[in-house]
């Protein structure tokens, strides 16, 4: 994950305020098989937003991450 900071921070640097992009596929089977890895991701996803760093995108189905994602239980 640093390594991807780190070059985000210089394709933000070299793209004139552009930021890169981090796409997490199959979140619905982080979601079944470690739901605290996605709740991590979850963080760093936010706290890269919030300070314009990258933006992350989580593609997942019906299934446990939906609901894992809105904190609810099941």
């Amino acid at each position: 994950m640093r390594d991807f900071e780190l070059a985000a921070a210089r394709y933000y640097a070299r793209h004139h305020g552009s930021c890169a992009v981090l796409v997490i596929d199959n979140t619905n089977e982080i979601a079944r098989y470690d739901l605290e890895l996605l709740r991590a991701l979850q963080g760093t996803a936010k706290f890269a937003a919030d300070n314009h760093l990258y933006k992350v995108i989580f593609v997942t189905s019906d299934g446990v991450a939906p609901a894992a994602m809105k904190g609810e239980s099941g």
